[in-house]
């Protein structure tokens, strides 16, 4: 039980830290993102590769009128470092900086941006590939209509 408290705690650090930013609007992208083989998520700009698969048992979302956070869980039959690129680039065409990356025996991304921050945590064996989306944004009015 105990290796299960870390995410409890992530996700707690998550919504406060959502609570205390202010709802800027996000500048316009320069360019459209690219147009890959996705699916799209809960969260209005995160998406994930087609060849994943949500795992509903160990997703958990809250959503209201301004705020979506939670986790979402994916896997599939993709190489770690591929998805690492993936969620670089699709992130980044999104709106979204990366603030700081962990690499050992798995791989941690952390993205934020002036309404939301997102943690990207893969690991992976020879059988199968496991992606933990940790997200909170401030929404607008308008984004979930």
């Amino acid at each position: 039980m105990r290796k299960y408290r870390w995410p409890w705690l992530v996700l707690v650090l998550f919504f406060l830290w959502s609570c205390s930013t202010t709802t800027a609007k996000k500048p316009a992208p320069e360019s459209a993102p690219p147009k890959p083989f996705y699916t799209g998520t809960e969260f209005p700009d995160i998406v994930i590769p087609k060849d994943l698969s949500l795992d509903q048992n160990k997703s958990m979302l809250v959503r209201t009128k301004n705020y979506v956070g939670g986790v979402l869980v994916a896997k599939g039959r993709v190489k770690a470092s591929s998805l690492e690129e993936f969620f670089k680039n699709q992130l980044r065409a999104r709106g979204w900086d990366l603030v700081g990356s962990i690499y050992y025996r798995n791989i941690l991304l952390a993205f934020k941006r002036p309404n939301g921050f997102c943690m990207i945590y893969i690991t992976g064996s020879s059988f199968s590939t496991e992606v933990q989306i940790w997200a909170s944004e401030t929404l607008s009015d308008d984004t979930y209509r």
